[in-house]
């Protein structure tokens, strides 16, 4: 039962390996510059707040550009 959730958890990110990277990606930069006072706090949220979503648009580009060329073939 254990192995069946943890087999649907990790299959929630592999689905779409490019989100999770670029979440990952993202939080990464965001809690290094956050963690080394590189820059303002508010500079790590700005850039969450604009690298969440623009990774989730690309991905939607991404599949619907997968799917329509998809159909063609």
């Amino acid at each position: 039962m254990i192995g069946a959730i943890v087999a649907q958890l990790i299959g929630l990110f592999v689905d779409d390996e490019f989100l999770a990277a670029a979440i990952l990606a993202a939080v990464a930069v965001a809690g290094a510059l956050a963690l080394s006072a590189a820059a303002p706090a508010w500079v790590a949220g700005l850039l969450l707040t604009l690298a969440l979503p623009a990774a989730l648009a690309a991905s939607v580009v991404r599949s619907a550009w997968r799917a329509s060329s998809g159909a063609r073939g």
